[in-house]
């Protein structure tokens, strides 16, 4: 702002001395036009009747015209001139020189030019037209202009800088609301970001809101892993507390010593690395689940190959999922291994896409199903429905947290052939 003022304050006063002296070459080449000889008809001077400037014949009307000979001795001046005016001119022939002097305590426009003119015997001679014009108006005037102008200068800059201050205290209004969320997240008064920001920031705030979801996750995670592995090993040290009692150290003794110390070993390495897993929805790598559930389906018709379980699978080439695979193999071979045990020989694996990024994947059995007491009870910790089997009773329950993780909707209901249908609906990629 400061430099467009300087810049238009200086072409201001350019230009109006460009005016000033355009107007006074203008009046030396009227005086030019008024040039005569004198009544002697011995020497040249300018005719009063012939001059169209009335200034010039008004007693100190501030403007007053003069002419030099060679000698610089003045031969004609203006009914205007009373005073008398430095006479000491430098200028070459043809030349215009244009000042800004002061004299008599007054500021001056004066334009001097040079010419060549015949005297009274037709040579050509050196004279000087001088000009002079009283100024004090026009620097009253530029006086004035700078005034104005930098009155508002400065009344423009403090509006402008009073807007540029609200304009940012508002453009950043949203990062003191993630300030504050921040305070509020750290005093445990709110455990994410709740405001809605703008699309500049929307980003940063989801991805943060994914980051404190992973570190609440991974907490509850090592929570649950720490009961989950007390739960499990009470059985296991129950025996082993009998076996110490029990004064036999038979074959069978150490024998099943063994089995619960190895079931002991896989409990605690199965918790641990349960407990070292971060879920995120939107930060993992993309899997294919179809290849997963290909490689656990193949698995587990080994593992119940008695039973002759016959698959039914409607899936297309690929279902990419944003989601480890490690969890994906958990809520998938957890499902299916509970499908292969509880069916009576059927099983179907159906996946249709909702919409145009959301998938439901079913998985069908033909056992005796479950009531939906019973599925709370499934999903609930170390709780176990079928006593004669093997396990612990947390699978469906670590499947339950891994899905609620990853915000997939798991349901349970009976399947068209009258066993237990689990349905999941995630969002592909």
């Amino acid at each position: 702002m400061i430099l467009t003022a300087i810049a238009l304050e200086r072409a201001v006063v350019k230009r109006a001395l460009q005016a000033e002296e355009d107007r006074l070459q203008l009046l030396i080449y009227s005086l030019l036009a008024a040039v005569d000889r004198n009544h002697a008809g011995l020497s040249i001077t300018i005719a009063d009747e012939r001059l169209f400037e009335s200034s010039l014949l008004t007693r100190n009307s501030g403007l007053y015209a003069m002419l030099y000979n060679n000698s610089n001795e003045q031969i004609w001046r203006s009914q205007s001139t009373l005073a008398r005016f430095p006479d000491d001119f430098s200028i070459q022939s043809g030349e215009w020189q244009f000042n800004t002097p002061e004299f008599g305590g007054k500021p001056y426009f004066q334009l001097i030019f040079a010419i060549q003119w015949p005297n009274v015997n037709d040579k050509l001679e050196r004279y000087n037209i001088v000009v002079w014009q009283e100024a004090t108006e026009y620097f009253s005037q530029l006086e004035r202009f700078r005034q104005t102008l930098w009155t508002w200068l400065i009344v423009t800059t403090l509006l402008l800088l009073i807007v540029m201050y609200f304009v940012m205290m508002w453009s950043l209004w949203p990062l003191k609301k993630v300030g504050l969320e921040v305070k509020a997240i750290e005093d445990r008064k709110q455990s994410g970001f709740e405001f809605s920001y703008p699309l500049e920031i929307t980003p940063l705030t989801e991805n943060l809101n994914i980051l404190l979801s992973q570190e609440q996750y991974q907490r509850e995670l090592y929570r649950n892993a720490m009961d989950d592995l007390a739960h499990s090993l009470k059985t296991p040290l129950a025996v082993l507390s009998g076996l110490s009692d029990s004064d036999k150290n038979g074959v069978v003794d150490l024998k099943t010593l063994r089995e619960q110390v190895n079931r002991m070993n896989q409990i605690v390495s199965y918790q641990l690395r349960k407990a070292t897993n971060v879920a995120g929805a939107k930060i993992n790598k993309p899997v294919n689940m179809v290849q997963i559930i290909t490689k656990i389906v193949s698995a587990l018709e080994k593992v119940y190959r008695e039973k002759m379980v016959k698959v039914e699978s409607k899936l297309p080439t690929q279902i990419m999922i944003r989601m480890d695979e490690s969890d994906c193999l958990e809520v998938v071979g957890n499902l299916l291994d509970n499908a292969f045990k509880y069916s009576a020989g059927r099983i179907a694996i159906i996946a249709a896409m909702l919409n145009e990024n959301e998938m439901e994947l079913r998985i069908d059995d033909d056992g005796r199903g479950l009531e939906q007491e019973e599925v709370q009870q499934i999903l609930s910790r170390g709780t176990r429905l079928d006593q004669s089997s093997e396990g612990q009773g947390i699978g469906l329950a670590v499947v339950a947290d891994i899905v609620r993780a990853y915000n997939i909707d798991m349901n349970f209901e009976r399947s068209e052939f009258g066993g237990l249908r689990v349905k999941l609906i995630f969002q592909t990629v």
